[in-house]
């Protein structure tokens, strides 16, 4: 099939204004703000307005803090929530009669009052970032079906590298299932996300920053490729006192010299007049990848943020040790666990420096695996990408390696992620922070299933004492932790992490809109339970204790949900009560996998 031939015209920014507004609302009522969740439910026949508002079967009623009533149109869900919002326009019904709400900034203005001074100006706050997402998307779709700019000075890689790097700009033009501005880049402005975006993946070089060698932290072996002080126009003599680092082109200018006076670095630093090392970006924006090293990445910080305005994506110091040392936990792990080992594949991310640990001071290496020849590497973000035939692309991947056979690939996709962290959380006591983005499928041509690769494993939640248990000696490694919250870990924040990543993020977002794409919700959603308990009677066949696992997952009546919009934007840490906005919870998610006479 020829998808190409079936492009729809791109959004406008009116449709992106109407596709965040839908999303914000629909993420307000998923983690309950300001109480919107618990307004009433009204059909739609006893709307205290004209009906021809907006065409639905049921509204959500919620009595705004400015004395009106706010009326979202809802229809059924299961999922993430009990109802979910349907597409716009809202109604507002006040003493002055009924009027549509069908703009971000309407919406938002309703929400916000009563609200006084930080919680109000968050809001204010996140309408920059909404306005962000509509005007990024909108950017971002004029590249959609356009050819990779990378793509000639990626014609030499192997071909599991240029497919990565493709399924990659492939995700990034989907957004984050459940956090819904996830578009924004927030701090880049349009000509920076053109220059600098996984979207348009232009090849751009890097900058370089001489700092004194007395305050650098490094471990690793820097690679081969890495400038002399020549090569970037320094004065070669420099290499006796100073080092270089890499620097994001972004930070070159203002924003770096601002950080080199915070530091008191200004007058020890010399930014490099010439740039060297070409890279291409990937999804995550800030990990580039060497053209002339296939495998070989650079993670290097930005003052933006994803994901909410708290979302710094700087590297914190604590990150380059912690990241070490969990990949060498797990491949000892590994090594010592036949089903993990065949399944399980990690990047090397033992490289890496800071100066004085400043984030912004900073780097990561990562290098991939050697044994990719004959895969193709998909990251869970793109499987729901919609393609130009209107299919996600998760379909054309079963039609490319399992015939077609859509239960098949849910099966083999459930049985592998669940294979792997429902081991580490129920055997080891360890679950890992592994998103759509650091999950990454091994398709393999030669037939040979499914593997998983995993990357980025600095901040997963460890109950050491399990740990120990399973894996005497693991304190070699959990001793040399830097980050105390790692392992400042009960059950409960295990099966948090379990359920809120890989039962609803990476597995139940990807079946469910695989489901709803065929109007099979219910029956793979029986998949994906089938497989959780497989995987418990394989580990209590091996004798690991699953009661506390199987409660959380198969018999709970709600799940905890990530408050991701309120923790990292719109309230503060105190507020939400959460030392880390990545790891903020409710528990008003329905459980999806209860059988439907138990819901």
């Amino acid at each position: 099939m020829n998808i190409a031939t079936a492009v729809k015209p791109a959004p406008s920014v009116r449709d992106h204004g109407r596709y965040i507004l839908r999303r914000v609302a629909d993420c307000f009522l998923r983690e309950n703000y300001r109480g919107i969740a618990l307004g009433k439910i009204v059909p739609a026949k006893s709307a205290p307005f004209d009906r021809l508002f907006a065409q639905t079967e049921h509204y959500l009623a919620h009595e705004a803090a400015d004395g009106g009533a706010l009326f979202l149109p809802i229809e059924p869900d299961g999922f993430m929530q009990a109802w979910r919002v349907a597409a716009p326009p809202f109604v507002h019904v006040a003493h002055q009669g009924a009027r549509l709400i069908d703009s971000i900034t309407e919406f938002l203005e309703i929400m916000k009052a009563g609200l006084e001074g930080e919680d109000s100006a968050n809001v204010s706050a996140f309408l920059a970032e909404c306005q962000a997402a509509i005007e990024q998307g909108a950017i971002c779709d004029a590249a959609r079906h356009s050819t990779s700019p990378a793509a000639p000075r990626l014609a030499s890689h192997a071909q599991w590298h240029r497919a990565m790097l493709a399924n990659d700009r492939l995700a990034s033009f989907l957004d984050h299932p459940f956090y819904p501005t996830a578009r924004a880049k927030h701090g880049f402005t349009a000509d920076d996300l053109i220059a600098y975006g996984p979207e348009y993946q232009q090849v751009f070089r890097l900058a370089w920053l001489a700092l004194p060698r007395d305050g650098l932290s490094a471990q690793g072996e820097v690679p081969a490729l890495w400038p002399s002080f020549a090569d970037v126009g320094l004065d070669p003599a420099l290499e006796d006192t100073h080092a270089l680092l890499p620097v994001h082109p972004f930070m070159r200018g203002e924003r770096m010299d601002r950080i080199l006076a915070e530091t008191g670095m200004i007058d020890h630093a010399h930014m490099a007049p010439l740039d060297y090392l070409e890279v291409v970006p990937t999804l995550s924006v800030r990990a580039l990848a060497v053209v002339e090293e296939p495998g070989l990445h650079i993670k290097l910080p930005l003052a933006i943020s994803t994901l909410g305005r708290l979302n710094l994506r700087a590297i914190k110091s604590g990150t380059i040790n912690d990241g070490h040392v969990v990949h060498s936990l797990l491949e000892a792990i590994r090594a010592d666990d036949d089903a993990l080992r065949t399944k399980l594949l990690l990047t090397d991310e033992s490289g890496g420096a800071h100066h004085g640990g400043e984030r912004f001071l900073a780097y990561i290496i990562r290098r991939y695996p050697e044994d990719l020849d004959g895969c193709e590497p998909v990251p869970v973000a793109a499987l729901m990408a919609p393609m130009p035939d209107g299919r996600p692309y998760a379909l054309h991947l079963v039609d490319d390696y399992y015939g077609g056979n859509v239960a098949h690939f849910i099966d083999e996709f459930c049985d592998l992620l669940l294979g792997v962290h429902l081991r580490l959380a129920a055997r080891y006591g360890i679950e890992l922070e592994a998103n759509q983005q650091n999950s990454v499928l091994l398709f393999d041509r030669r037939g040979d299933g499914l593997r998983l690769l995993l990357k980025d494993n600095d901040s997963p939640r460890i109950d050491a004492a399990a740990l120990k248990s399973a894996f005497p000696g693991s304190d070699a490694w959990t001793g040399r932790l830097q980050d105390a919250r790692i392992t400042q870990a009960d059950p409960a924040a295990i099966a948090q992490m379990l359920v809120t990543i890989t039962i609803q993020l990476n597995l139940g977002a990807v079946i469910e809109g695989i489901g709803r794409h065929l109007n099979r919700s219910r029956a793979y959603r029986y998949l994906l339970r089938s497989a959780v308990e497989r995987q418990f009677a394989r580990l209590e066949g091996e004798g690991v204790a699953t009661g506390s696992l199987r409660a959380a997952l198969l018999e709970a009546s709600h799940f905890p949900i990530k408050y991701l919009l309120r923790a990292a934007t719109l309230e503060t840490r105190g507020a939400i009560g959460a030392a880390d906005v990545n790891k903020a919870y409710g528990h008003s998610a329905p459980n999806f996998l209860l059988p439907e006479s138990e819901r």
